[in-house]
């Protein structure tokens, strides 16, 4: 890996006490004679090549050059529509010219984020957690590339496993960039501002290939199904037709089910007050809809209990919701009596970089999540194929993938971030939302009355009106 500059390195997390601690910030009292001996175990893992690295060694920077060949194409400038006209009447020619474009895709969308992972400084990159990115991203690079062009339904199906590889093996990169953006924070040698800006770009880079590999899988799970006519406004099978209320309901019930342990009478719980337009439907990927309805929802929540006492016997005020249809977006917005935030606080809510006292509180909450999966399952065969061991992810927080290529009965890293239990606050749901709103042309606003509550604001743009938007160029 190249690296550009060179500062103090950041020491990986090390298990000690029967918990992950990062040593950058253990006090004196705790380096007694027994855990300096354990520290001393992980210093081999501060230089450039990490003994849990299959991709990091001496023979890594010579392979740069093949990189650099990808880094010289362009992505292709796709968008939702031409997405969803391969889907519009499928056919052989089709089928394989789609899985022919995501082949030639990935490996130079995936090219950009190497390379940017590449040029962090040092002591960044060598982060465990951006670590564990680079290698999974590197995987599926070299796998990628060295696929043959697909000429027949069998390579087809083969190739389509290799997607569902690469989507489940990537299902912990989000929790891995949540984690390493606290420590990064922690250690404050990331301005800020540098940080927002490489977060943002991997979240919507993740965004638009997941999309792309997603919507393929749909078609190629519906290739020999009977063809169905698509309506004028179909814009691909990822999408489905959402009606803002029911929604917001069944993420409401999900949030007051993680919220029992410190508020057990879910009768007493705020109800929501729904006004506006009601009816409003409108196309959009669920798993995307209910993290930025469900990170909303649980900070409201949050701060109406807090305020008004956890153990009253009176219903708490309800969280008060008024939708507004215009032609081309919905605005949802979302208010209630939780106290407010004060406004030298209000400006930091959506950066990824947090104060040193909050991201540890955040990272620790990060560890404590049962079984959480840290490292990829993905390896190399000596013929450069990759294979995964998914039975490895069945008991970890964010894995419970469905081993069928179905997109529809995947449980998502976002559905699982949603259904956490409420004593595991991450403190970066608000920064994460903002990322995916603007991706799809949306927005997240966030107005304060200090001593009385918030509102927070969520335009969500109609796709159909904007399927020629080349969201996916996001790359």
């Amino acid at each position: 890996m190249i690296r550009t500059k060179t500062v103090r390195p950041v020491v990986p997390l090390v298990r000690l006490q029967s918990s992950i601690t990062p040593i950058s910030y253990i006090d004196d009292d705790f380096l007694s004679s027994s855990n300096k001996q354990e520290i001393a175990k992980y210093l081999k893992n501060l230089g450039p090549f990490p003994t849990y690295s299959n991709i990091l060694n001496p023979q890594h920077f010579y392979q740069n050059e093949v990189l650099m060949k990808y880094l010289k194409m362009n992505p292709h400038p796709v968008s939702l529509r031409q997405l969803a006209a391969f889907g519009k009447k499928l056919t052989k020619e089709k089928i394989l010219s789609s899985a022919n474009f995501v082949r030639l895709e990935l490996p130079i969308r995936l090219a950009i984020r190497i390379r940017d992972l590449q040029t962090l400084p040092f002591g960044i990159v060598n982060n465990f957690h951006f670590s564990q990115i680079y290698e999974s991203y590197y995987h599926s690079f070299n796998a990628f590339r060295k696929m043959p062009k697909i000429t027949n339904i069998q390579e087809h199906e083969k190739f389509c496993k290799q997607l569902s590889i690469m989507l489940d093996d990537h299902v912990f990169n989000l929790s891995h960039l949540m984690m390493g953006a606290l420590e990064v924070s922690i250690l404050e040698n990331f301005p800020q501002k540098d940080l927002d800006e490489f977060m943002s770009s991997m979240i919507r880079s993740r965004i638009s290939r997941r999309v792309i590999i997603e919507e393929h899988l749909s078609l190629a799970e519906n290739y020999n199904k009977p063809q169905s006519v698509k309506p004028p406004d179909y814009i691909g099978e990822m999408f489905d037709d959402c009606n803002a209320v029911d929604h917001l309901k069944i993420v409401s019930e999900l949030i007051k089910n993680s919220m029992t342990d410190i508020y057990p009478n879910k009768e007493t719980m705020p109800d929501l007050e729904i006004e506006g337009d009601s009816n409003v439907s409108f196309p959009f990927m669920i798993p995307h809809l209910h993290y930025l309805f469900g990170e909303i929802l649980r900070n409201s929540y949050e701060a109406v209990i807090k305020r008004h006492g956890k153990l009253t016997t009176k219903k708490l005020p309800p969280i008060k919701i008024t939708i507004i249809d215009s032609a081309k977006q919905i605005i949802i917005r979302i208010s209630d009596e939780g106290g407010g935030i004060s406004h030298d606080k209000l400006k930091d809510i959506w950066s990824f970089g947090k104060n040193p006292e909050l991201a540890r509180k955040s990272l620790a909450n990060f560890h404590r999540i049962p079984g959480l999966q840290l490292y990829s399952n993905l390896k190399v065969t000596s013929s450069g194929s990759s294979i995964i061991d998914k039975t490895s992810l069945l008991e970890t927080a964010v894995g419970d993938i469905n081993s069928s290529t179905s997109t529809k009965t995947k449980t998502s890293t976002l559905e699982r971030l949603i259904t956490r239990p409420y004593e595991y606050k991450l403190g970066l749901g608000l920064p994460m939302c903002k990322v995916y709103a603007d991706y799809w042309n949306g927005d997240l606003q966030m107005n304060s009355l200090e001593g009385f509550g918030c509102d927070t604001s969520l335009i969500i743009t109609k796709l159909g009106y904007h399927s020629q938007t080349n969201q996916l160029d996001r790359a």
